[in-house]
């Protein structure tokens, strides 16, 4: 019976991403990876019922940045960021969500999403009217659900989603 609710919990979680907008293009583009000199790391607060357990947005901080830097991706300070890549300042956003299952209080169910936002502009609108603002240029998400002793997986997941981000980056910005 746990398994069923486990389970129906992370098909609603995941629904939503089988049926995209009918206008809507992938979220995976390398080209506009293409030419960034690094990006700044940003790690939303996560809730008490993480944090109480020691999963704290300081070390989701630290693990990405180490992992980023080990791949050779710079990261940049805002400071840095908005002087080096004025026109697009990118930074990388890690979310995690959760949310404690009412039937089975030690079991959080979680969500980890990354993305990279730029700013950018609409091409249709007329240049005096072009006004940047920030988009998700790259995103990947996963869901799952874990006990206290098992939130190293949330941790994984995370190590999971930012050597996807280092491939794609890599791969748009190879190494000479």
């Amino acid at each position: 019976m746990r398994f069923k609710r486990i389970l129906a919990l992370v098909v609603a979680f995941c629904i939503p991403s089988f049926f995209p907008p009918a206008n809507s293009f992938s979220l995976t583009c390398e080209d506009c990876l293409k030419g960034l000199e690094g990006v700044e790391v940003l790690v939303e607060e996560m809730k008490a019922e993480l944090e109480e357990y020691n999963l704290t947005a300081i070390q989701i901080q630290a693990d990405v940045e180490t992992k980023l830097r080990e791949a050779g991706i710079k990261i940049l300070s805002k400071e840095e960021n908005e002087k080096i890549q004025p026109l697009c300042k990118p930074y990388l956003y890690v979310r995690i969500k959760s949310h404690k299952l009412p039937w089975k209080r030690l079991v959080i169910a979680y969500s980890i999403e990354i993305t990279l936002k730029q700013l950018v502009t609409l091409p249709a609108q007329p240049k005096s009217l072009r006004k940047p603002f920030y988009a998700p240029t790259w995103y990947k998400n996963i869901v799952g659900a874990a006990v206290p002793k098992d939130f190293a997986e949330i941790r994984d997941g995370v190590h999971q989603l930012t050597d996807k981000f280092i491939k794609a980056y890599l791969t748009a910005n190879p190494k000479p």
